[in-house]
């Protein structure tokens, strides 16, 4: 019963979106210009898994039916379309544009504190028995304790470590919190205009 209702609701999805790219193809002035439009061609394979679906059947040759189910990942894009009519969204994608190189930053540097503090717990902790039994396993952990997700999956036994993970976590906070006001002043002016 649910999935006949998943399939009548993608038909509908599907068939609203057919209409949406049809009608706003035909009634475009320069059909050149929209098809150089890249979100025209997500809209389009956004709703072409459904019909080559259609087409094929489901007993076709396995390969196909694989490229199809990597065909059918298009469908999220859907969720691009309903951004486009979003004017919050716009306004989020606009500001996180403007930040793109501030955010850059913050990721390369970001990455950097995770491999040393990474490395350096490891050494901290290898004769611990605590997890730490590879750089990797560290940077890993580095990392979690760094954007403060904190799984609890490793956590340092001595007491070296302990503070040493304070003092990241204590590092990483203020080092997230820092680019938030430059976030904030795009947002406003972006509001503004």
């Amino acid at each position: 019963s649910s999935g006949i209702n998943a399939e009548y609701g993608d038909a509908c999805c599907v068939s609203y979106f057919t209409i949406d790219i049809l009608l706003r193809f035909l009634s475009s002035p320069s059909k050149k210009k929209f098809l150089k439009e890249v979100l025209n061609w997500f809209d389009l394979l956004a709703v072409l898994p459904f019909y080559v679906e259609l087409l094929l059947g489901e007993n076709s040759g396995t390969d196909g039916m694989m490229a199809l189910r990597v065909l059918r990942l298009f469908r999220i894009t859907r969720v691009l379309k309903l951004i486009r009519h979003s004017q919050q969204m716009m306004l989020m994608l606009l500001v996180l544009r403007n930040c793109f190189s501030e955010l850059g930053i913050l990721f390369c540097t970001w990455l950097m504190g995770a491999l040393v503090f990474g490395t350096i717990m490891h050494y901290i902790e290898v004769d611990a028995n605590s997890g730490f039994d590879s750089v990797l396993y560290a940077c890993w952990w580095a990392a979690v304790t760094m954007t403060t997700v904190g799984y609890g999956d490793m956590t340092p036994q001595t007491n070296i470590g302990k503070a040493f993970g304070s003092m990241i976590l204590f590092i990483s906070m203020i080092y997230i919190a820092l680019p938030m006001t430059l976030i904030v002043s795009k947002f406003n002016t972006a509001l503004e205009d």
